[in-house]
């Protein structure tokens, strides 16, 4: 799949996914077996240092992050994302705060943005999609001012997986070509393209099959039989890394927040 198809076919999804999506996302994110407050508190502390700043979201979705970020801090908020029918939800949930955000429909590996005009750039749950990392983060590193910050949280491999299993399992739900990392790796990257790690915490959480092929499998027209295949054939090294059974794994999820350094 070449890299214009690949868009759509993620545009497609979400467009498709939006209405159920804060519903879906509420599993992992404010479930026991999810993340509960874990992530949300790493944002919370990433969050302290934007007050009074301009802040980008890339991947802003239906506004899960801005709309705490908006009730919590002073700053200004500018949203993009790929997807119209998930821009349109977020301006709804955003609506209390007319003045203080704007949205905009584009891609991040064109950001219509001028150099050096934020003071902090958050990218949640989307680095994944992307075509290549090491070419989106100096792209990213552009807008920002001198000293910007940025938080980068995404599902990560688990740190010994040198079979890359998740990316595999990723790949048999969905054809957007994901692409993962482990947390190491994505330090490394950070720093090759200028950023000083601050700080960094991954999270494991519980995934049952359902759920995946509920938020991922479906939309896809992926076979469950498909799934179980693909779980069946992990190695005894996969297993252990991801706490497999018969009715769901063991997902990782990290979070870095990193300081530009020119």
């Amino acid at each position: 799949m070449n890299n214009i198809a690949r868009k759509k076919t993620i545009q497609e999804y979400y467009s498709r996914r939006a209405k159920d999506y804060d519903l879906q996302k509420k599993r992992t994110w404010n479930s026991s077996q999810g993340f509960a407050d874990e992530i949300t508190d790493e944002i919370a502390r990433a969050s302290a240092l934007f007050e009074n700043r301009f802040l980008l979201e890339v991947g802003v979705g239906t506004g899960r992050n801005a709309l705490p970020l908006l009730g919590r801090l002073k700053l200004r908020f500018v949203g993009l994302d790929l997807s119209r029918e998930m821009l349109r939800l977020t301006r709804t949930k955003l609506s209390s705060f007319k003045k203080k955000f704007d949205l905009v429909l584009g891609d991040a590996e064109h950001l219509p943005f001028t150099n050096n005009v934020f003071d902090a750039l958050i990218c949640m749950s989307a680095m994944h999609y992307f075509e290549s990392q090491q070419k989106i983060l100096p792209k990213f590193s552009k807008v920002l001012k001198n000293e910007g910050f940025f938080v980068y949280g995404d599902l990560t491999l688990h740190e010994l997986d040198d079979q890359r299993f998740f990316e595999l399992l990723e790949k048999t739900l969905t054809r957007t070509n994901p692409k993962y990392y482990k947390p190491s790796e994505v330090r490394k990257l950070l720093e090759a393209c200028g950023f000083r790690v601050i700080r960094m915490k991954t999270v494991a959480y519980k995934k049952s099959y359902h759920a995946l092929m509920e938020d991922k499998g479906n939309y896809f027209d992926v076979a469950p039989e498909t799934l179980c295949n693909c779980v069946c054939g992990a190695d005894a090294v996969a297993k252990k890394q991801y706490a497999l059974t018969d009715n769901e794994l063991t997902l990782f999820y990290t979070v870095i927040t990193a300081q530009l350094e020119h």
